[in-house]
């Protein structure tokens, strides 16, 4: 007898750049997992903005169930796919790790929506060195305690890639001051690219 399990329809909805769905097009990228990554120009924004849950993107379907709220989504694809770490104090950490980072993408959001304006552009990038230099201190302390390896329980977790995706913007905004002296950061992000 033959079993057959119906594919998952999975829908992902953001604009047509990386911003807050990114985390989760890597969380589904290093699952394999089969997904329509659906994205859209701003021109199509203010009619569909008013059909959605909150007016917001990204939004993910799920057979037919929709998820909002970026972290949210990526959270529960970072469980789909056990990305979230093997234990509750793993777990823990991983979260604690990505609302870290949450915190210091939110900075970067506007240093990355102004770079064809260098002058505002600098303006935005020095305010969010205020938080992503300290930011990622404390990350490169949290990672050494934990083991040097990775942010939470010595394995994989979307920590880690959601860390990778900051840096990543970090990096195109031209910020990468703010990982001066975070060898280990800058070892896994390398490991995780």
């Amino acid at each position: 007898m033959s079993s057959s399990k119906k594919s998952e329809m999975m829908t992902l909805l953001y604009f047509n750049l990386p911003g807050r769905a990114e985390i989760s097009r890597l969380i589904l990228a290093y699952a394999g997992a089969d997904f329509e990554d659906k994205r859209i120009e701003f021109s199509e924004w203010p009619k569909l903005k008013p059909t959605l849950p909150y007016n917001q993107l990204p939004t993910l379907d799920v057979d037919g169930q929709k998820l909002c709220q970026s972290m949210t989504v990526a959270r529960f694809l970072a469980n789909k796919y056990n990305l979230t770490g093997h234990s509750a104090a793993s777990k823990a950490q991983a979260d604690e790790v990505c609302d870290a980072l949450k915190d210091m993408q939110e900075k970067l959001f506007p240093v990355a929506l102004n770079r064809n304006n260098p002058t505002v552009m600098k303006e935005k990038l020095a305010e969010a060195l205020k938080v992503c230099t300290p930011g990622f201190a404390n990350l490169e302390k949290r990672l050494e305690a934990r083991g040097g390896q990775f942010m939470a329980g010595n394995t994989l977790t979307w920590a880690d890639l959601f860390l990778h995706n900051v840096v990543r913007m970090l990096t195109m905004c031209g910020g990468e001051s703010a990982l001066a002296g975070c060898y280990k950061i800058k070892n896994l992000n390398s490991r995780v690219a």
